[in-house]
């Protein structure tokens, strides 16, 4: 009885799957022919479907962005050259029309400079490499549990010196930590795009005398939450808070 519900539900979910993959090849074929008529609120709609399928689909981001580009939609343009960024940082196409399509922002904010340790560090625990850290440590481990498990058995005679094996295991929990730190930022949504044409950026939620009008389209880090109330550092390194409605995580 057991091994047959097994089986029942083994086909139920292949039968979802198939059908979930049936769904995206239509949607993709339909968005991509509305785009090449330049239906372009189609193509947005088949492509916002798609998202919903595939919610870390680099492509879909992008063909999103360019929809929404054609449209004259600026905020949601970048927003989703953003989303594909994040899901695969070197795709090349998206930061090319995420740079155009920031030129187009009135009142732009012009970003600080980093300093060089911190770009250093960026690159370092960027999102896309959280499973190769994850493999290496994995590795690295497995490594010297085969090597204790052979020493032990007889099948080697070669001494590993001691402060190798530290090395090794130091290189390890460092490329553990990567992995964690790569991971977090990629499940964590910490960044959002100015949704509204000149948000008004308060001192304190609810401030009666806005700070600033930020423009739409504007990247902002995000580091609290309050009652629909997000505290946000701007590009060129001011805080102030922004209501939720204004803006979307990216």
């Amino acid at each position: 009885m057991s091994i047959r519900l097994s089986l029942t539900c083994i086909a139920i979910l292949l039968n979802i799957s198939v059908f979930a993959n049936g769904n995206y090849e239509d949607w993709w074929q339909k968005g991509n022919n509305y785009y090449t008529q330049k239906n372009y609120d189609s193509a947005a709609y088949c492509y916002n479907q798609l998202a919903q399928l595939q919610p870390g689909n680099a492509e879909v981001y992008y063909n999103l962005g360019n929809t929404y580009y054609r449209l004259n939609l600026i905020s949601k343009a970048i927003l989703n050259y953003e989303r594909a960024l994040k899901a695969e940082p070197g795709h090349k196409q998206a930061a090319d029309n995420l740079y155009l399509t920031q030129s187009r922002i009135k009142n732009r904010i012009q970003a600080l400079p980093e300093i060089f340790f911190i770009r250093w560090w960026k690159s370092m625990t960027g999102n896309n490499l959280a499973n190769i850290y994850a493999g290496i440590a994995a590795f690295l481990f497995l490594l010297l549990i085969g090597y204790q498990i052979a020493k032990k058995l007889g099948y080697l005679t070669l001494d590993v010196p001691v402060q190798a094996t530290w090395a090794a295991v130091s290189l390890s929990v460092l490329f553990i930590i990567l992995s964690i730190v790569s991971a977090q930022g990629s499940i964590s949504a910490t960044q959002a795009i100015v949704m509204q044409e000149e948000a008004q950026m308060m001192r304190e939620p609810k401030y009666a005398q806005p700070l600033s009008l930020i423009p739409e389209g504007t990247k902002v880090d995000i580091s609290k939450e309050e009652a629909g109330w997000y505290e946000v550092r701007l590009p060129d390194g001011r805080t102030g808070w922004l209501a939720t409605a204004t803006v979307e995580k990216i």
